[in-house]
């Protein structure tokens, strides 16, 4: 049943609100727009009666939803339901404010991020939200392209279509869309949880950075991507478009322009980060794929690594050791690096470039805001500096073991052998490349 404009419907806890406008039609249903009877605007998701298996049943799991709240605020979560009418109902949640724009503009270039810093941005909010889902004791089941709306400005992300989250055990009989679901569940060897909603993860991040899907490449360049097809490139047999042990699915020239432009772009660290998330162990056993923790890290290290090329100015990922600019070609070789204590066994470092940055992130593990800049490096003729841009007094030891405490907003020189104690039990080491 569709609802119809200015139709009075009542919430469960007996507030009305009245349909003023369609926004979308889905597969589940159709979403209007709505205004309580206090004036405020919601958006509402009004279920399709034939489309709901068990209904009272997803009924029941709605109000547990939303009687345990939001994971995250990046979670266009459901707040309240509808009363029953004629045999099916629907629940309100926020309407997207202005600025947003669906992850589907990005892949096609119709939106374009302010600058990389924007998506980098974009990314570590997406493994953030689900690390505190997944935290929570939800898995999402139905991570695709269409879940996401997204700040270009910021990166700031909103993520819609909740209402098939679910805790352990729960089945939505949603399994999702098979360029994004995971291999095994493509398969129909298991239903969706949190670790393909990792597979799916690692997808949505290949396909931000590099703009095409990690799974298709020369092999599934046919005609129609038929579910016959579907079921073999995607679940009985996917390859990893840049595996380093089989180039048989390559990018093909003139058709995945996007995936052969940027992949060189990013530095080592991320390359690895994918090789290890589509490897023959994630695709065909579900093993070895990166936690939201690890994934955290890596994005983490890949935005304090954003520099200026000192040759041509454009911005590059500086690696630890000397490589090549995209952009111009020339050599570029960082005079060191900040090294600091491994997290999930992974590297933590900061390369001495002019204009690195350190984040809230390097100096407390604790905190969770991973753009609150902690620091910059500062570069002259010969010679690097670091600057103190937190709120905690930071003591720097020389080789020599004489020290210095620099207060907030104050420069210490630095160099290799350096180590930099930035308070909070956390250390760290300038390294010489």
């Amino acid at each position: 049943m569709q609802l119809k404009r200015n139709q009075e419907l009542f919430l469960r806890d007996g507030r009305k609100i009245i349909v003023t406008d369609k926004l979308g039609v889905g597969g589940q249903g159709v979403v209007y727009k709505v205004h309580l009877d206090s004036g405020e605007k919601k958006a509402l998701k009004w279920y399709f009666e034939t489309k709901l298996s068990d209904t009272e049943g997803f009924y029941r799991h709605l109000a547990q939803n939303i009687n345990a709240g939001s994971p995250s605020p990046a979670f266009i979560w459901p707040e309240e339901l509808t009363e029953w009418n004629n045999g099916t109902f629907g629940y309100i949640m926020p309407i997207y404010p202005k600025g947003y724009e669906g992850f589907a503009k990005f892949i096609t270039a119709r939106v374009k991020f302010k600058n990389i810093d924007a998506m980098i941005n974009a990314a570590l909010n997406i493994v953030t939200a689900f690390m505190d889902l997944h935290n929570k004791g939800y898995n999402y089941q139905d991570l695709n392209d269409g879940n996401f709306s997204i700040n270009p400005l910021n990166g700031d992300v909103l993520i819609c279509d909740n209402d098939n989250v679910g805790g352990h055990g729960f089945e939505s009989g949603i399994l999702g869309k098979s360029r994004y679901m995971a291999p095994e569940v493509v398969r129909r060897e298991k239903k969706p949880d949190k670790l393909t909603d990792r597979f799916s993860l690692a997808v949505v991040l290949f396909i931000l950075f590099m703009g095409d899907h990690p799974l298709e490449g020369k092999r599934t360049n046919v005609p129609a991507l038929t579910s016959k097809y579907e079921k073999r490139f995607f679940g009985d047999n996917p390859l990893f478009i840049f595996d380093p042990d089989d180039d048989g699915n390559r990018p093909v020239e003139g058709l995945h322009r996007n995936a052969i432009a940027k992949w060189p772009y990013f530095p080592s660290y991320i390359q690895d980060a994918f090789i290890r998330s589509f490897s023959r162990e994630s695709l065909l056993k579900g093993n070895d794929r990166l936690l939201e923790t690890m994934w955290r890290h890596v994005l983490i290290r890949l935005k304090a690594s954003l520099v200026g090329c000192p040759h041509c100015h454009e911005s590059v990922f500086a690696e630890s050791e000397e490589f090549a600019c995209p952009a111009c070609g020339e050599n570029v070789k960082p005079a060191g690096y900040i090294k600091f204590p491994k997290r999930a066994n992974m590297d933590i470092l900061v390369p001495i470039m002019g204009g690195a940055r350190l984040f809230t992130y390097h100096i407390d593990e604790n905190v969770q805001d991973s753009g609150c800049i902690a620091a910059h490096i500062m570069e002259k003729p010969g010679k690097f500096g670091i600057k103190n841009e937190s709120t905690s007094k930071w003591t720097i030891t020389a080789p020599n073991g004489s020290q210095a405490v620099k207060n907030p907003d104050e420069v210490a020189v630095i160099g290799d052998g350096f180590k930099i104690d930035f308070g909070h039990g956390v250390t760290g080491e300038v390294v010489k490349v």
